[in-house]
């Protein structure tokens, strides 16, 4: 089990037409998202404007977690859907997309056929959280949206401050005890 802590000064913030994108994680370390040959990124984006049209990536799928704001998401041919903050839509960058609102979002691509759960966990002051990622999940992904959060993991602990990315590969724990003094935030991205 490798375990590593990525703060801000690791990120690689870009701007594009409707705001900026902050990279978290790219796997293979050495891809790049210009050259498309990741096989799994992690990224933050801002919406800045009130229409924006996403990038088409063909052969790779998306998952998209609003972390703040409200837009109403457009998939040409397919479906909209409306997502307020924490809710998760997931489709092809083969769709073409388009988006009316401004957003912080969370978003997770990848290719070929990996399987993954996204979702939230929100407690409040001085409340304990037992994460229990399901049997098959090879790799875990922890980014701490809000406070100072503590991990415990086989008896060593771990302190994930807001904007930090907790990565844990190859995961062979069946439970992380999570508690913090103060509210927070956490996003959640088990890989299968």
């Amino acid at each position: 089990m490798k375990i590593a802590i990525l703060s801000p000064q690791h990120f690689l913030t870009t701007q594009w037409s409707g705001g900026s994108s902050t990279q978290l994680y790219i796997f293979p370390a050495t891809a790049t998202y210009a050259a498309r040959n990741f096989e799994l990124r992690l990224s933050t984006a801002k919406v800045e404007v009130a229409e924006s049209t996403f990038t088409p990536l063909p052969g790779i799928h998306r998952k998209l977690m609003l972390l703040e704001g409200e837009i109403s998401i457009t998939h040409e041919g397919q479906y909209s859907k409306h997502l307020k903050p924490f809710e998760v839509d997931h489709f092809s960058g083969d769709w073409k997309t388009t988006a009316i609102g401004t957003c912080t979002d969370f978003n997770v691509m990848c290719t070929g056929h990996q399987q993954s759960e996204l979702y939230y966990i929100a407690m409040g002051s001085s409340s304990s959280y037992t994460l229990k990622a399901k049997g098959t999940c090879k790799n875990l992904f922890l980014y701490a949206t809000s406070g100072t959060i503590h991990l415990q993991l086989m008896d060593v602990n771990y302190i994930l401050e807001t904007g930090n990315l907790l990565v844990i590969e190859n995961l062979s724990v069946s439970s992380i005890a999570i508690h913090s003094a103060k509210d927070f935030g956490l996003v959640v991205l088990e890989m299968y």
